[in-house]
C-alpha cells in the first residue's frame, strides 16, 4: 500500500516547451542581462487529486462453506456449480442407513419429544396427575409445619439433653486430638528430617568446596551433583512433613473450635427450652403452619379447577428437547442458509462423507467488495463515501468504480506497522469479476482545483531555499521564492507569487564538485 498524489491538467494547459539553444529576441536586445540562450517552461494550473493506493481481493456480500455434521454416504446431490439457490432449499442428503446410530435414533427422539410437547400444550390426564401431586406435596408440608409447631410449644425434649451429651463428647475428643498433634509421628519424623537436611547440606557445601578447588574435575563434579540431589531430596521431605504437620494442626484446631461452638449452642438451646416456648419461634412456627395450610388450599383449588395449560417452564424444556432432536436429525441434509450462487460442489452420490471437507461453497454475489489494508499514516485521510477506482490484475483493461463503505475502528499490527481495514463496495461488477481476484484500489481523498505547477527542472535550490527564475517581458530574469510539493511525471506543484501562463527558466542539473546538482529532490 502506498499514498500518492497526481494532477490532471485543467483547462487549456500550455505544455512545458523546451526550447533548446533558442535565443530570445529580448535577450538579443539586452546583452547586459544575459549572454547565453535560455530554455523556458510555462506556469500552468492543474487539478491536484490526492489518493491512497492499496490492494486486496474481491469478496462477496455473503459467502459460506457448508460442512457435513455427520458421516455416511451421500444419497442425493440436487445442485451443480453455477446454480442459483434460495434459502431453505435442500442441497444434498445422506443415506440414513449409512449414518451413525445417534443420528438414526434422533428420528425416534424427535417423535417422542414432539409427543411430549403436544401433551403439555393439550393437557388432559397429565394436568390432573400434576395437580394431584401438588396437593400431596402441599399436604406433606402442612403436616411437617404442624409437627414443628408442636415441638416449639414443648421445647424441653429428650433430644436437647442428648444433643448436649453428644456435643460434649465431640468437644472432648477434638480437644484431646488437638493436644496429641504436637507429639504425632509426623512431628518426630520432622525432627529427624531437619537433622538429615542439615547433614546433607554440610556434605553439599563440602563437595562444592572440593570441586571448586579441583580445577573442575569430572569425578568431583559427579559427587557434587549427587550431594546436591541428596540435599534437595532431604529438604523436600522436610518441607513436606512441615506442611503436613501444620495442616494437621490447623484441621484439628478448626475441629476443636467447631466442637466448642456446637456444644455451647446445645447448652444454650437446652437452657432456652427450660425457660419455656420462645415467643418469636412460636410466632414463626404458627406462621409456617398458616402458609402451609394456604398452599394446600391453593393446590387443592388447582386440582379442583384443572387450570388451563401446563407450567411454562415445562413447555420451554419440552420445546428445547424437540429442537435438539431436530438438529441431530437435520444433520442428514444440507440446507441453503441464504440466497446465492453455488460456487463449488465437492460430492457426488455414493461418495463417503468427510466432516473436514466442505460439501458446498455458496456466495451471494449481488454486491461485491474489496477489503484493503491502509497504513495508519494514511487512514485519517479516508472517509466513508470517498470515490474509488479499482483495477483487477487478471483483467487489466477493466476499470471499476467503487465507494468506501466501512473503515475499521481498530488497527492490526503487521510487521511493526499499524494497518486498518477499509471496505470498498464495487459498482457494476459484471460476471467476469470473480471472487478472490486481486484488486488494486485507488481511493481519492482530496481534490484541489487550480493548483500551480511548473516543469520539474525549473525549481532550483540554494542556501536561501527553493526558487524559480521568472522571465520578464524585457527579457530579464527575476528570482521568485517558491515551495515545491508533490511531483507527477515532469511537473511539480508549487506555492509562490506566480501566475498561470508566466514563463520560467529551465535549468538542467549539472554535476558539481560536491557531487549534487541543484533542483528538487
Amino acid at each position: 500500500m502506498k499514498a500518492r498524489t497526481f494532477w490532471i491538467l485543467g483547462g487549456v494547459v500550455v505544455v512545458a516547451a523546451l526550447v533548446t539553444a533558442a535565443v530570445l529576441p529580448v535577450v538579443q536586445r539586452n546583452q547586459a542581462q544575459t549572454t547565453s540562450s535560455v530554455t523556458t517552461g510555462t506556469v500552468t494550473t492543474v487539478t491536484a487529486v490526492s489518493s491512497v493506493e492499496s490492494s486486496g481481493s474481491v469478496e462477496a456480500l455473503q459467502s459460506d462453506s457448508l460442512f457435513w455434521k455427520t458421516t455416511g454416504n451421500v444419497a442425493t446431490v440436487n445442485v451443480e456449480e453455477g446454480d442459483m439457490v434460495k434459502a431453505g432449499e435442500v442441497l444434498m442428503t445422506v443415506d440414513p442407513a449409512t449414518a451413525p446410530q445417534n443420528v438414526i435414533l434422533a428420528q425416534s427422539d424427535l417423535i417422542n419429544a414432539q409427543n411430549a410437547l403436544d401433551d403439555l400444550l393439550h393437557p388432559a390426564n397429565t394436568a390432573v396427575a400434576n395437580a394431584q401431586k401438588a396437593v400431596a406435596d402441599a399436604q406433606d408440608a402442612f403436616d411437617k409445619a404442624k409437627r414443628d409447631l408442636k415441638s416449639v410449644e414443648n421445647p424441653a425434649g429428650q433430644s436437647l439433653y442428648d444433643a448436649v451429651d453428644d456435643t460434649k463428647l465431640a468437644l472432648d475428643t477434638a480437644t484431646a486430638n488437638r493436644q496429641l498433634a504436637d507429639n504425632s509421628a509426623d512431628v518426630q519424623a520432622y525432627y529427624t528430617a531437619v537433622a538429615n537436611t542439615d547433614a546433607a547440606f554440610r556434605r553439599y557445601q563440602d563437595a562444592q568446596a572440593r570441586y571448586d578447588e579441583s580445577n573442575n574435575k569430572t569425578e568431583l563434579l559427579n559427587r557434587l551433583e549427587q550431594a546436591r540431589a541428596t540435599y534437595e531430596s532431604a529438604l523436600s521431605q522436610q518441607q513436606t512433613l512441615e506442611l503436613r504437620i501444620n495442616t494437621d494442626k490447623a484441621n484439628k484446631e478448626d475441629t476443636a473450635e467447631e466442637a466448642q461452638v456446637k456444644y455451647e449452642d446445645a447448652v444454650a438451646n437446652l437452657n432456652s427450652a427450660l425457660l419455656g416456648p420462645d415467643a418469636n419461634k412460636l410466632a414463626i412456627a404458627k406462621a409456617k403452619v398458616a402458609v402451609a395450610e394456604a398452599n394446600l388450599a391453593e393446590a387443592q383449588d388447582k386440582l379442583d379447577q384443572l387450570l388451563n395449560g401446563a407450567d411454562p417452564d415445562d413447555i420451554a424444556a419440552a420445546e428445547a428437547r424437540v429442537l435438539a432432536a431436530q438438529a441431530t436429525a437435520n444433520s442428514l441434509t444440507l440446507i441453503v442458509p441464504f440466497d446465492g450462487e453455488v460456487l463449488a460442489v465437492n460430492y457426488q452420490p455414493g461418495d463417503s462423507v468427510s466432516q473436514a471437507q466442505a460439501a458446498v461453497v455458496l456466495a451471494n454475489r449481488s454486491q461485491l467488495h474489496v477489503e484493503v489494508s491502509v497504513d495508519e499514516t494514511d487512514v485519517s485521510q479516508i472517509a466513508v463515501g470517498d470515490h474509488v477506482t479499482v483495477t483487477l490484475d487478471p483483467l487489466p483493461d477493466l476499470i471499476l468504480n467503487g465507494e468506501v463503505s466501512q473503515i475499521s475502528r481498530y488497527g492490526v499490527s503487521v510487521q511493526g506497522l499499524v494497518k486498518y481495514t477499509v471496505r470498498v463496495d464495487l459498482a457494476g461488477a459484471g460476471s467476469q469479476v470473480l471472487i478472490g481476484m486481486t484488486a488494486n484500489a485507488n481511493i481519492v481523498t482530496d481534490t484541489v482545483e487550480g493548483a500551480l505547477a511548473v516543469p520539474l527542472d525549473a525549481v532550483q535550490l540554494d542556501d536561501d531555499g527553493e526558487f524559480v527564475n521568472r522571465l520578464n517581458a524585457d527579457g530579464t530574469t527575476e528570482r521568485v521564492n517558491v515551495v515545491s510539493g508533490d511531483v507527477q511525471d515532469e511537473l511539480v506543484i508549487i506555492a509562490g507569487p506566480l501566475q498561470s501562463g508566466e514563463s520560467v527558466q529551465i535549468v538542467k542539473p549539472q554535476p558539481t564538485s560536491g557531487g549534487s546538482p541543484f533542483g528538487p529532490g
